[in-house]
Order: C-alpha cells, then sequence, then structure tokens
C-alpha cells in the first residue's frame, strides 16, 4: 500500500506571542533556516508551533528546553519549576509589551498528493483569571484545485473568540473539526491525520521535534562554540564559481518549479470551472427546456392516446346507427295503425267516460257523507280527552313551583355573598338558573387558581431551602477539590463565586414568592364571596346540589309548559274541526238519503256494460310510442356522441400539433444550447439531441441538484480570482495568464468573469484555447526543467566531489579538533568529535 506523506506548505500566527499577523512559507525542497542573533526570537517563534502543533499540548514543558535528551521516550518533569516559558506568556509575551487580556491562534498548514490539512489551536487569556478556553481544530480537504484556509480574524484584524470561529468556518469544504480536551485532538490527529494505531507514537515525534526546537540546537549555545571554531578554522573554502553555479542552477530549477506549479493550478481550475458551467448550465437547461420537454412529452403521448380511443368510439357509434335504422322504422309504422284504430273508439269512449264520471260522482258523494259522521263522532271524543289532559297538566305545574320556592328563599338566604345576589337577582327561573351557574364555574376557577398560587408559593420555599444546601455542599466540594499549596490561592474567590451565584438565584425565587402573595391577595380584594368559601368548604357543595336541583325543576317546569301550550292549541285545532264538520253536514247533507242515491249508481253502471271497447288499446300506443321514443332517444344521444367525438377528435389533433410544434421548439432550443455548452462538456460526455440529454441528465440527478444555476457567476470569479486573508491569489487565472503572455485571455477574464449566452453563462473566452494554451506551456516548461535538472544535477556532483576532496584532506585533522574542543570549554563539559 502507498504511504501518504504529509509536507509543510506554510505555518501561520494570529495575535499570538510578538506577531500580530505571520504567513511564513515552508521550503518546498529543503529545510528551512531560521537566521538571527541571539535573543532574537528564532527559538521563540519555533516553539510557536513545535512541538505545540504536533501533539496539542500546552504544558509548560513544551516551550522549555529539553532535559534527558538521550532517549526519545524519556519524557522531562511537567511544569517543573525550572521553565521560565508557559502557554500564557507564549500568547500574552513578556516584559512591557505584555498584553493583559488576548485571543489568538497558531496553525500549520500541510498537503500530501492526496489531500490538504490545517492542524491548530485557538485560546482566550486574561490575567487573574481562572478560566482558560483554549480549543484545537482539525480542516482536512482532498479538493487540491483550491487552497485550503481558515478564518481566525475579523475585517479589522481582531481574533475571533471560539463560539464566532466555529460560526465563520462552519460552511469549511471538506472535514472541519472542533475539540475542546487536549486528548481528543491527540487521538484524532494520531489516526487520522499521521495514521499511527498506538497514541504513543504520537507523544515520541512531539518529543523529537521538541528537541529539534530546543535552544541547545537553534541558539548559540556555547557547547557548540568550539565545534563551530574548528571547523571554520580547520576547513579550506570551496571555490566559489562552484558554489555560485550550484546555487544559480539551483535556484533556476526552483523557479521553474513554481512557474510549474503555477500552471499545474491552472490548468486544474480551468478544469473544475469546466465542470462548474457545465453541471451549473446543465441545471439551467433541465429548468427551461429539459423539465417542459418531458412535461409536454408526456402531454403529447396522453393526447395521442385519447386521440386514438375516441376514434374506437366513433367507430362503435357508427355501427350502432346502422343497425337502429330499421328497427326505429317498423315502430313508426306500427304507433299508426294504433292511432286510427284509437280515432274510432274515441266516441265510445267518451260515452263510457260521461257515465263513469256520474257513478264517480255520486259514490264520492256518499264517501263525503260517511267520512264527515266518522269524523264528528271522533272529534267529539278527542274533544273530551283533551279536557282532561290540560287538567292534569296545570295540576303538575303547580306542585313543581311550590318545591323551587324554598331553593330561591336559600339562596335569598345568603346575604353576604354579594356577587351571588348580583348573579341571581330577579324572579325569571331561567335567569336565576344559568346565573347560578356561571358564578358557581367562575368561583371553582378561581379556588384553582388560588390553590395554584399556594403551591407555587410552597413549591419557592423548598427551592429556597435547597439552593442554600446546595450552596453549603458546594462550599464542602470547593474546599476538598482546591486542598493544595497552588490551587489553594484560588479557594476564597470560588467560596465567594459560589456565595453570590447561590444568593442571586435565592433571592429571585423570594421574589417571585411575593410576586405570587401579591396576587393572592389581590384575588381575594377583588372577589371577596371567594374568602366565604374558602372558609366553608361544605358552601360550594350545598350551593352546587341546589343548582343541579333548580336546573332539574327548570328542565320540567319548561317541559310541562311546552306541553301545555301545545294541549292547548290541540284543543283549539279540534273545537274549530268539530264546528267545521256540523256546519258542514246541516249545509250541504240535509235530507241526504243514501238508499236512493245507491239505486242511481247501479243503473249507471249496467248502461255503462253495454258500451264495449278494448281496454289495452291505450296501453298498447303508448308501449308503441314508448318504443319509438326510445329508438328516437337512441339514435339523438349517438348522433350527439358522435357529433362530441368528432369534436374532441379535431380539439386533440389541434393540441397534438401544438405540442409537436412546442417539443420542436424546445428540442432546437435545448440542441442550440448544448452547442454553447460543447468546449465545456466534461471528457468522455458528448450531448447533442435533447433525448439523451435528458436520460443523463436522469443518471445525475444529485450532481446537477447539487449545482445552482444562481451562484454560478459568483462561481466563476471564486475559481478564477479568489484571495486569501491577506488580499492575494497566487494561482489566479487572469494572473498566470498574463505572465504567460496571453493578455487578451487575461484582459477578458478582468473585465466581465461571465457573460449571458442565450439561456446559458459561460465565460467571455474560448476555454478550450485556454486550456491547450496553458497545456503547451506545461509541456515546454516540464522540458526545461527536465534540461535544468540535468545541468543541476551535474552541478552538485561537482560540489560533492569538491566537499568530499576537501574533507578527505582533513581527515587527518580530526585529533587537532579533538584538541580544541578538549579546551574550549571546561573539561567536565569536553565533547569528543567522531569521524
Amino acid at each position: 500500500m502507498n504511504k501518504e506523506t504529509l509536507r509543510p506548505v506554510s505555518f501561520h500566527l494570529r495575535n499570538f506571542n510578538n506577531y500580530t499577523m505571520l504567513n511564513m512559507p515552508a521550503s518546498q525542497n529543503g529545510n528551512l533556516t531560521l537566521i538571527g542573533e541571539n535573543a532574537a526570537g528564532k527559538t521563540t517563534l519555533a516553539n510557536c508551533f513545535f512541538p505545540m502543533l504536533i501533539d496539542g499540548s500546552i504544558a509548560t514543558p513544551s516551550f522549555n528546553p529539553a532535559k534527558g535528551t538521550d532517549r526519545l521516550d524519556k519524557t522531562t518533569t511537567r511544569n517543573s519549576a525550572n521553565d521560565t516559558r508557559n502557554f500564557e506568556g507564549m500568547l500574552l509575551g513578556w516584559g512591557s509589551g505584555a498584553m493583559k487580556v488576548r485571543t489568538g491562534y497558531s496553525y500549520m498548514l500541510m498537503e500530501s498528493e492526496k489531500r490538504q490539512v490545517i492542524v491548530g489551536i485557538g485560546a482566550h487569556r486574561a490575567v487573574g483569571e481562572s478560566r482558560k478556553p483554549t480549543w484545537w481544530f482539525v480542516a482536512i480537504n482532498e479538493d487540491l484545485s483550491n487552497e485550503l484556509s481558515i478564518q481566525t480574524t475579523d475585517e479589522v484584524g481582531r481574533s475571533l473568540e471560539k463560539d464566532e470561529f466555529i460560526d465563520r468556518n462552519q460552511d469549511l469544504a471538506g472535514i472541519f473539526k472542533i475539540f475542546s480536551q487536549v486528548n481528543e485532538f491527540q487521538n484524532y490527529v494520531s489516526e487520522k491525520i499521521y495514521g499511527f494505531t498506538n497514541p504513543k507514537s504520537l507523544n515520541q515525534l512531539a518529543i523529537t521535534y521538541r528537541l529539534l526546537a530546543s535552544p541547545i540546537l537553534t541558539a548559540g549555545n556555547a557547547r557548540l562554540t568550539p565545534i563551530l571554531e574548528a571547523m571554520k578554522n580547520a576547513q579550506e573554502g570551496i571555490d566559489t564559481q562552484v558554489i555560485d553555479f550550484v546555487a544559480n542552477t539551483q535556484r533556476d530549477v526552483n523557479r521553474k518549479k513554481a512557474i510549474l506549479e503555477r500552471l499545474t493550478r491552472a490548468e486544474k481550475r480551468l478544469i473544475r470551472l469546466k465542470k462548474e458551467i457545465f453541471w451549473r448550465n446543465l441545471n439551467r437547461l433541465k429548468e427551461l427546456t429539459l423539465d417542459p420537454y418531458g412535461d409536454n412529452h408526456d402531454k403529447l403521448t396522453k393526447q395521442s392516446n385519447m386521440k386514438e380511443h375516441d376514434q374506437h368510439k366513433l367507430d362503435d357509434y357508427v355501427r350502432q346507427l346502422g343497425i337502429l335504422q330499421p328497427m326505429l322504422q317498423q315502430s313508426e309504422e306500427l304507433v299508426q295503425d294504433l292511432q286510427k284504430k284509437m280515432a274510432e273508439q274515441k266516441t265510445i269512449e267518451e260515452l263510457r267516460h260521461g257515465k263513469q264520471d256520474q257513478v264517480k260522482s255520486i259514490m264520492q258523494r256518499l264517501a263525503v257523507y260517511e267520512s264527515l259522521k266518522k269524523q264528528y263522532d271522533r272529534q267529539q271524543a278527542e274533544l273530551e280527552t283533551s279536557q282532561k289532559r290540560m287538567d292534569q297538566l296545570k295540576a303538575r305545574e303547580n306542585e313543581f313551583i311550590q318545591q323551587v320556592i324554598p331553593l330561591q328563599n336559600r339562596i335569598t338566604d345568603l346575604t353576604d355573598l354579594t356577587q351571588l345576589q348580583q348573579a341571581t337577582q330577579g324572579n325569571d327561573l331561567d335567569k336565576l338558573v344559568v346565573g347560578l351557574d356561571h358564578y358557581l364555574r367562575r368561583i371553582k376557577n378561581l379556588k384553582v387558581k388560588y390553590d395554584g398560587i399556594q403551591q407555587n408559593q410552597k413549591h419557592l420555599s423548598e427551592d429556597i431551602e435547597i439552593v442554600t444546601e446546595i450552596r453549603e455542599n458546594m462550599d464542602g466540594k470547593i474546599d476538598l477539590r482546591t486542598n493544595g499549596p497552588v490551587v489553594g490561592r484560588i479557594r476564597p474567590g470560588l467560596h465567594q463565586d459560589n456565595l453570590e451565584v447561590h444568593n442571586a438565584g435565592a433571592n429571585k425565587m423570594s421574589l417571585r414568592h411575593a410576586a405570587l402573595e401579591q396576587e393572592r391577595k389581590d384575588l381575594l380584594a377583588t372577589n371577596p364571596d371567594l374568602q366565604r368559601f374558602l372558609n366553608t368548604e361544605a358552601l360550594f357543595k350545598e350551593l352546587k346540589e341546589i343548582s343541579e336541583q333548580l336546573k332539574q325543576f327548570n328542565k320540567d317546569l319548561n317541559n310541562i309548559k311546552s306541553e301545555i301550550d301545545k294541549q292547548d292549541y290541540q284543543f283549539n285545532v279540534i273545537k274549530k274541526g268539530l264546528d267545521e264538520s256540523v256546519n258542514r253536514l246541516e249545509l250541504e247533507y240535509k235530507n241526504f238519503d243514501i238508499d236512493e242515491q245507491n239505486k242511481e249508481i247501479e243503473d249507471l253502471r249496467i248502461e255503462i256494460d253495454a258500451l264495449v271497447i278494448d281496454p289495452k288499446l291505450g296501453n298498447k300506443i303508448v308501449n308503441a310510442k314508448d318504443a319509438q321514443a326510445k329508438y328516437q332517444q337512441s339514435e339523438r344521444e349517438l348522433n350527439n356522441k358522435k357529433t362530441a367525438t368528432q369534436t374532441r377528435i379535431e380539439g386533440l389533433v389541434q393540441r397534438i400539433t401544438e405540442l409537436e410544434n412546442i417539443l420542436t421548439k424546445l428540442a432546437d432550443q435545448t440542441e442550440a444550447d448544448l452547442k454553447i455548452l460543447e468546449p465545456y462538456m466534461i471528457d468522455g460526455i458528448e450531448l447533442e439531441k435533447i433525448t439523451e440529454t435528458m436520460r443523463f441528465v436522469d443518471s445525475k440527478r444529485s450532481d446537477i441538484r447539487s449545482h445552482s444555476f444562481n451562484d454560478l457567476s459568483s462561481k466563476i470569479s471564486y475559481i478564477i480570482r479568489h484571495d486569501n486573508e491577506n488580499g492575494i491569489d497566487p494561482y489566479a487565472l487572469d494572473s498566470i495568464f498574463e505572465d504567460r503572455g496571453h493578455t487578451d485571455i487575461a484582459s477578458s477574464m478582468r473585465q466581465q468573469r461571465s457573460i449571458n449566452h442565450g439561456d446559458l453563462q459561460i465565460v467571455p473566452f474560448d476555454i478550450k484555447h485556454a486550456q491547450k494554451l496553458i497545456v503547451d506551456d506545461k509541456e515546454a516548461v516540464e522540458k526545461s526543467l527536465e534540461q535544468l535538472n540535468s545541468g543541476n544535477e551535474a552541478a552538485q556532483m561537482t560540489y560533492i566531489e569538491a566537499a568530499a576532496h576537501q574533507i578527505s584532506d582533513q581527515y587527518d585533522l580530526i585529533d587537532g579538533y579533538n584538541e580544541v574542543l578538549a579546551h574550549g570549554v571546561q573539561k567536565s563539559q569536553g565533547i569528543q568529535l567522531k569521524v
């Protein structure tokens, strides 16, 4: 498996130590050397990054000289009394320029062939504060086309506090992690950044970096003076022409590599630019033409299916009309024949009807007379029954009224309940029942509210006691936790904080208790009857029972009154009907003889039987006409359906033509836009027709959805140039093209980042041509770099041979070096040199 190698790219400080802002690039082809006088701050600067950013440790040994370094796994004493530097001093600075309050950041950017990584620390310190917020962070991005960067300061250079720092960087591409504990940071970077299976390996790596950042190697330490002096005096210099030649060739190589790096970055940005334009414009096409095309194509299919279905129905209607025509003709001939027979029988029928009407009239008169007689007898009996029922109802009404009076008197006797008297005043029983019911509901709600206030007061009293108990327990815990010479100094402050916090809570609860007490008094003041109910619990139950009894009596009285009204109305109706029956019998049937009327009916029936007719002739005509009407109705319905179907088919044909025109227009528009988009299509993708484009878009729904067209312009601008927090973009496309002599493309980029072309948004230059220029330039630079590397290797071989010759000539001087070293310092500090 190929191992990943992360190399430092740059080191950054923000409001940290002596630096307001520091951006220090790492060496790409060798070691980074810090040169300066003693006490210039070389070691301090190194300690701002190493070993702190390796394992995240801000313990005091991380910023002081290493001790006992003969083994990497041997650690120094934590917070040793001899260590003069600590993290707070590193952040705030020391001496006259030290700050009292500060928030700062230290972080470094690393990069491999697979990803970019930022690891760093943010912290806030204030002199005298026990609270020391510190946070560790890691950012990982696998997109190497854009340089990974984080935001640690605002627009005026003020460091962001932790929450604001998280908010500003939460949309960072890739992975962004924040840690509040150093062990969480160590576990994460050990596995995810350095690939260690054992976290102890991270500790050993940090110890190694501590050695490298120790003053024993970075400062002009006295122990190294004899070595440096001996080497300087003993060695003869190498020819300066050889050294200059090596330096110049290496400088040319580095310059070519820098150009190649910029061209590589430009090539990646152009590829990304194509992808963004391709996917986001496809999103635009999906909205403008592809989705409408799909919708209209579905409509066309539906309309075509409807047209085919209607054509089958039309053919069926024509077939049914052909079958119906002979049947309709037969029914018309039958109706004409039956109507002729009906005309011959009409005269006989008129005579029969005349005599039948006479019989019917006499029989109706007999029936009315008999009905009137029965009605008169029934009405007389009903009148007597109704009068008896009326007397019974009035007696019951009086009984209920006598039962209600004591209950009303009991309410009136409660004179001290002024609100009750106001709610139940008057003699109307309906109003009394409603008023008493509303009054009792209000009293019940007031009691619930009063009980709730007292319950809350009780809880608040209990809470105040609990807060006091917690404060006392916390004092005991503080004494246990701060039992030591160092942390004991903060014990009084912790006790004071504990007292103030819990007293503040208790005071708030007391204020709430007083507010509840005032609310209780106000409730009693505005509702004078409430106190009587609180004092006499049985009073509410008594009034509730009276209310229920009054409701029932009122309901019963209302029912009786309703029955009395109904009975009175019924009595009058019966009386009126009886009077009408008497009047009719005297006026219409005076001297009426039933036997004479029956004799006349018998004679008329003998005459009717003598007049013979076909009683079914009318039915025959009706049935014949019904059959004819059904045939005619069927013919009309079929013709109407036929006409409607023909009209609908004509409309469908017109709609189908319109939809086909719309689809053609959308297809032409899409294919024209695809020609515009052709230079931006991703390698291996060729889209020319709308159908294949729709299939492609459907298979890439998530990609389309994640690339909005709305922010394409800003995305193009960002890819061409996006300055970092220092206002610099070393890989800006316009600058690269201008530096390579392609000023026309650079000018187009700067004048107008993007342009609208039809429905799409693209760049104002030929992107394929731009890519070819970059590829050609890159190939030329690679070829030139290959030649330079060949020359550089030869120069370095010359230098190595000269250096080896010098060392070989001086090999015999080792004893002299050792003698110089032995006398350069005290004997106990002597150093022996071995080659």
